[in-house]
């Protein structure tokens, strides 16, 4: 860590990493402040540590010896203007982590298209449960989180958007799988192949699971490509997409020497994280659940698991970026139109302009086209009224449809 800094502004603090980041430094003895368009848990949790807070613009807030943002933070805000001018460092979020990725003797960062945070999660589990001096830095909320520097082990959750991830050097790379995603980053499937390549390479142990990875990483030397675990496990977490994660997680930990009986222990006690089939209350005597899937095959793979669990259910879904809902139409079409019931909920444009792609209305007039039974919900309101005699419901996406279905829950608190 610099010793010429002595106090830093983060700009985006309310995200999970960011905030996480802003703590390593506070407990490092650095003075830290931070920005973010809107007050969430993340900021409130900053503010309890002492953390000032601010949503608007401030001038003090630029007596800053260093910057560090996250990619919502484009060059045209006026903190970034101002401290352009004062000649203030302004590092990326993913540069800030890596920088902070060398106080550790062995960095395991997990990437992959989808199931990277449960593998994180997984594989920060069973190095807990042996014993391990180990940190995680993983972009959902863990029990027992933990990011100290001076551990051994650091487990980071490595983000492919804009190319983040390329911005670590780990001693463990894991690959959960490869998909077309961020093509807003990428453009072209050859462009993001290749960053995984890049990534895979610079590790000393490279890991894999076997199935889409192996048809364009088999180039790569020493790489180890896993198939479905031999152990004998009875799982907390559900769906056959957790067995991959799982397995992975198994064979990174094998690779660290770790029993089969540590590993057994730490899978079958684990609990999940945050946003991934969480149950979270009820609603019209309905159960309420949250999830973070906002791809199609993330949404696939949790509507299957969670349709077998309940018959009679309501997928209430968030699409995630306009770019995303115009690459991904005909895939979301696909996926979304053959559900019984189903709720289309107003976009959460995260960085993005309405030019970006399409919205959620335009996404429910082309599933209304083969699925008349589909709806558009645009308010709290409008989604409570449509919680009517289901077994259960399933707010899905990564924006902040988690927070709409808090709210829902918290309307049956008040009746009560």
């Amino acid at each position: 860590m610099d010793l010429n800094v002595k106090s830093i502004l983060f700009l985006g603090i309310g995200g999970v990493s960011m905030h996480q980041l802003a703590f390593c430094y506070k407990k490092n003895g650095y003075n830290v402040i931070g920005y973010d368009a809107k007050r969430n848990e993340y900021t409130d949790i900053c503010e309890k540590a002492g953390i000032a807070i601010t949503t608007r613009f401030s001038a003090d807030f630029t007596n800053v010896d260093l910057c560090i943002k996250t990619g919502a933070i484009k060059d045209n805000n006026k903190y970034i203007k101002i401290l352009k001018l004062k000649k203030i460092p302004i590092l990326d979020r993913a540069e800030a982590l890596a920088q902070l990725c060398n106080e550790f003797k062995c960095v395991i960062a997990v990437a992959g298209t989808h199931g990277k945070s449960t593998t994180s999660a997984l594989i920060y589990e069973i190095l807990r449960e042996a014993k391990f001096k180990v940190s995680c830095h993983i972009g959902a909320d863990v029990f027992s989180p933990r990011f100290e520097l001076g551990d051994d082990y650091l487990v980071v959750e490595a983000c492919e958007y804009n190319k983040s991830f390329l911005s670590l050097h780990p001693d463990i790379a894991v690959i959960t799988n490869v998909e077309a995603e961020h093509m807003d980053s990428y453009k072209t499937m050859f462009n993001l192949r290749s960053a995984f390549s890049t990534f895979l390479r610079r590790a000393n142990m490279r890991f894999a699971y076997n199935e889409q990875c192996n048809k364009f990483l088999n180039r790569i030397k020493n790489v180890k490509f896993i198939s479905k675990t031999d152990l004998n496990l009875s799982p907390k977490i559900k769906g056959e997409h957790n067995l991959k994660n799982i397995s992975l997680a198994v064979e990174v930990a094998r690779s660290l020497k770790i029993s089969d009986d540590i590993i057994v222990n730490a899978i079958n006690s684990f609990i999940g994280i945050a946003r991934r089939y969480e149950y979270i209350g009820e609603y019209n005597s309905s159960r309420i659940y949250i999830d973070y899937a906002h791809h199609p095959t993330e949404i696939q793979a949790f509507i299957s698991t969670f349709i077998k669990d309940y018959k009679n259910a309501l997928i209430i879904f968030q699409p995630h970026t306009y770019s995303r809902t115009k690459n991904f139409l005909l895939d979301f079409v696909r996926v979304l139109s053959s559900i019984d019931n189903v709720c289309i909920y107003k976009e959460y444009p995260a960085r993005e302009k309405k030019s970006a792609g399409l919205s959620a209305r335009d996404l429910y007039k082309e599933i209304k086209k083969v699925n008349s039974r589909v709806h558009y919900c645009a308010s709290l309101k409008a989604v409570a009224d449509k919680i009517t005699n289901y077994d259960a419901v399933a707010f899905v996406g990564a924006g902040d449809i988690d927070q709409i279905a808090k709210k829902i829950v918290k309307i049956t608190k008040k009746k009560c």
